[in-house]
Order: structure tokens, then sequence, then C-alpha cells
């Protein structure tokens, strides 16, 4: 039940955000753009506090992409708003996990105590967690090229994209910290070295 929460949650931005791309007369462009903006601002105001890389650069993309809208600067980025978006996203999580600085890991920061922030085992959790969202959007923005041609099939693999993706995030923190405690306790049983959990 509490992951179908999140799921719901976690997918109806992003819905919301390919139906109203999709489907939003040229005209009303700008109007959409200023509800994602309020929206990210709203909705995201906690991981925007926290310096999150990938809410911060969402932000700065809606409000980059609304200034386009006014000013008709470069057309293609209207056309292909999603799947840039999209693009940029899996870039910043991707160059996040380079950094060893995964974006997951601020959202992590509020379930787990202070002493184990810069835990390699934190770390390595979030880095896993970071690049299965960097292919996950990553897949969506190829999928939104796709959306004029067909646009219920780009739209139903998005958001099963996006569920898998949750509940991956949902699943995989506590089965590493199983799998890291197993180990540890074999290696001590055979009197060796404790691995690093992750």
């Amino acid at each position: 039940m509490e992951l179908a929460r999140k799921m719901a949650i976690g997918i109806l931005p992003w819905a919301t955000f390919n139906l109203l791309l999709h489907f939003t007369p040229p005209r009303y462009l700008l109007l959409v753009w200023l509800l994602l903006i309020a929206s990210q601002l709203v909705l995201g105001w906690r991981a925007l506090r926290e310096g999150n890389p990938v809410a911060v650069v969402a932000l700065a993309l809606f409000l980059a992409l609304f200034v386009n809208g006014y000013t008709g600067t470069l057309p293609w980025a209207n056309e292909y708003a999603g799947a840039l978006c999209y693009a940029v996203l899996a870039l910043t999580a991707l160059v996040s996990v380079m950094l060893r600085a995964p974006f997951t890991a601020s959202q992590g920061r509020r379930y787990v105590p202070r002493e184990f922030w810069l835990h390699p085992g934190f770390i390595r959790i979030n880095q896993h967690l970071s690049l299965a969202w960097a292919v996950t959007f990553a897949l969506n923005g190829v999928l939104m090229l796709w959306l004029q041609a067909w646009p219920l099939t780009a739209q139903l693999a998005c958001y099963v994209s996006l569920a898998a993706a949750i509940a991956f995030s949902d699943r995989y923190p506590a089965r590493a910290r199983e799998r890291a405690a197993a180990l540890a306790e074999q290696a001590l049983r055979a009197g060796g070295p404790v691995a690093a959990a992750g």
C-alpha cells in the first residue's frame, strides 16, 4: 500500500507534465510552464532547500523554457520540450553519480542518521539509485520523441518506467543493507575483515 502511494505521488507530476505538453495548444504553453514552475516550487521545495541537483536543474529548466516560450528564440525547444527535460535530468543525475554526490542522497539523508551520510555503503546505494534514475530519465527522453507518432504507447511506457524506478528506489536500499549485513556476518564467521556496507 505504501509503495502504491509512493508510485501515485511520484508518477502524478510527470504524468501531468507529459499530458500538458502533449495536449496543450501552443497559445497556452506559457501557462503550462508557469504551472510547472509553481508545482516545482511547492512540491519540490524541500528538495530545492536541500540543494538536490535534479530539483534545482528542473526548476531552472522550466524557467528557461518559459522564457524561450515567451521569446520564441528556439522553436525546437518548445516542440521537443518533454524529451529535452528528460535528457537534461538524465545528464544531471549521471553527473551527480560521476562526482560521487548522487542526487538521491539528499532524500536518503531524511531517513538515515547523520553519522552514516559519508559512509561508503550509503554513498554506494545512492549511486546505484541515482544511476537507475538517470537511465529512467534517458529512456523517457527517447520515448518522448515518439510521442507524436504513438502518443498512448509512449505515455504508458513512460509511466511504466517511472513506476519501475520508484519500486526500485523503495526496495533496493533495504535489500542492499541486508546483503551487506549478511556478507559482514559471513566475514566475521570466517575470521576475515568486515566488508564495507553497500
